[in-house]
C-alpha cells in the first residue's frame, strides 16, 4: 500500500449486507449505495451528500451491516 492509498483508507469505509449489497461512506459526507451483479459489475442504487460519517456508519452497523474495510477498489464511485 503506498502512502496515498493509506491516507485514502482513513477517509472511507465499505459496509456490506448480504452477498451483494454495499454502502461506501466517505468522511467528506458522501455515501454511495450499490450492488454487485454476478459478473462483479457495479450497479449504483443511490448517492447522497451531506451525511454524517460516524452516525451513518453506526446506524448501518445497528441495522446489521458489516464494515468490511476501506473499500479502496470502489473509490472511483466518489468521482
Amino acid at each position: 500500500m503506498n502512502k496515498d492509498d493509506h491516507s485514502k483508507a482513513g477517509l472511507q469505509r465499505l459496509f456490506q449486507k448480504g452477498a451483494n449489497h454495499f454502502v461506501l461512506l466517505h468522511k467528506s459526507g458522501k455515501a454511495v449505495a450499490f450492488q454487485l451483479d454476478q459478473d462483479g459489475n457495479v450497479n449504483i442504487a443511490d448517492r447522497q451528500t451531506d451525511i454524517d460519517f460516524s452516525s451513518t456508519g453506526l446506524s448501518l452497523l445497528d441495522d446489521g451491516w458489516k464494515c468490511v474495510g476501506p473499500g479502496l477498489e470502489y473509490s472511483w464511485l466518489f468521482e
